[in-house]
């Protein structure tokens, strides 16, 4: 039963011919899954490792975008940080600035580039080796949506983070690191 009004309810909302293909609407609150791979080994070595979050967007223009999120992943140390495992990290919360490259209104697809700045934080772990602390850094954003309807998109994306974390503030040679993960983000959009 539960099957059947679901699969209604898509049918219903991709065959709604009074809904234009991109949103008029101007605010999209959402959800998103992703995953962070570490890009270079830093002194907190990581597994890539899943998450998810919560965005709200507000759109200006065809062209520009405003995007907050708050987002947190979970991962397992490797190499050196072996056996220091259930590491977070966070974006507490990111903020990225989107350009649109397509002016077509009936178009479904709406491909994008961003650039962003955010405070990220990272965990403890299971091993007390210091490896917690919070810092800012910068994001690059490439992806697209995709409109089913007016209230309904969603979106795939990659995301370069790079990021300064203060674990100390005692000035030592590890009072620091950095984090540099790429992420993989699938979103759903609804539009307000």
């Amino acid at each position: 039963m539960k099957t059947k009004i679901i699969f209604f309810l898509l049918v219903f909302l991709l065959s709604s011919s009074a809904l234009q293909a991109r949103s008029s609407k101007k605010m999209t609150l959402g959800i998103m899954g992703m995953g962070n791979i570490q890009l270079v080994d830093t002194q907190t070595n990581l597994d890539p490792g899943p998450g998810g979050g919560v965005f709200f967007d507000y759109r200006f223009n065809q062209r520009f975008s405003v995007t907050v999120d708050a987002w947190a992943t979970t991962h397992d140390g490797t190499g050196g940080s072996d056996g220091d495992d259930s590491i977070q990290i966070l974006g507490i919360p990111t903020m990225v600035i989107k350009l649109y490259f397509m002016d077509d209104d009936s178009s479904k697809w709406d491909p994008y580039a961003g650039l962003g700045i955010g405070a990220y934080a990272t965990t403890e772990g299971s091993v007390p080796n210091g490896s917690n602390g919070v810092g800012l850094g910068g994001r690059i954003d490439v992806g697209f949506d995709y409109h089913f309807t007016e209230l309904l998109s969603a979106g795939f994306g990659g995301t370069f983070h790079s990021a300064g974390i203060i674990t100390s503030l005692d000035g030592g040679p590890t009072s620091s690191q950095a984090i540099i993960p790429f992420s993989l983000t699938v979103r759903l959009g609804f539009h307000l």
